[in-house]
């Protein structure tokens, strides 16, 4: 009797601490569906690949700080962790860069700051539908994306206007193409790579 008395005690510890030791799962969202597993591949011949698994982690996220954020399992893209629609970088400055806001937003937030300068990122429209090109003008997937985010990076000797980049990001997709921008320049912006095959594994 003691024997069974015991075995249901260590049952019951083994389990709260299974429950206490589980961290929580930062999933991604649909703008940016980076599940375990995906991947995307893009007309200038890069493929940005999703680690199979969620990976523990965490960062510091202020300057000169000791503290850390409590440890979660997150998305591994590329090197990055990835964090809703924020990925990781190698700034103590800003640890987090975020990529896009949903819906269209009224001031830009800071991604960065590079030799003094500051760079900012901001949602600027929200398009019904696109297709995509290569640079000749040719599809690339026959798609009709819906719901498209377009987000422009741009300094703080810019304007929001004047961009550096211009990326779109299709609804259950991800970033479908982008744009570089020389604003001291009279030429159009150039396509610099476009979505031409992907798989969201969720």
């Amino acid at each position: 009797m003691k024997k069974i008395a015991l075995f249901y005690i260590l049952l019951t510890l083994l389990t709260s601490c299974t429950k206490e030791d589980a961290l929580t799962i930062v999933y991604p969202k649909e703008y940016l569906p980076a599940y375990p597993g995906s991947w995307w591949v893009y007309s200038n011949g890069e493929r940005i690949t999703v680690q199979p698994e969620y990976i523990a982690h965490s960062y510091q996220p202020t300057i000169n700080s000791n503290d850390y954020t409590a440890e979660k399992l997150v998305p591994y893209i590329n090197g990055n962790y990835l964090y809703e629609y924020s990925i990781t970088q190698y700034s103590t400055l800003y640890p987090i860069k975020k990529l896009l806001e949903e819906s269209v937003s009224q001031k830009p937030w800071i991604v960065n700051d590079v030799n003094g300068e500051i760079i900012y990122r901001q949602t600027i429209k929200i398009l019904d539908t696109m297709y995509i090109y290569n640079p000749s003008g040719v599809s690339v997937i026959d798609t009709l994306f819906k719901s498209v985010l377009v987000v422009v990076e741009f300094s703080d000797t810019l304007t929001v206007a004047n961009w550096n980049t211009k990326e779109y990001y299709a609804k259950n997709v991800g970033l479908i193409c982008t744009e570089v921008n020389n604003p001291f320049d009279t030429l159009n912006p150039v396509v610099q790579n476009v979505l031409i095959n992907f798989d969201i594994n969720n």
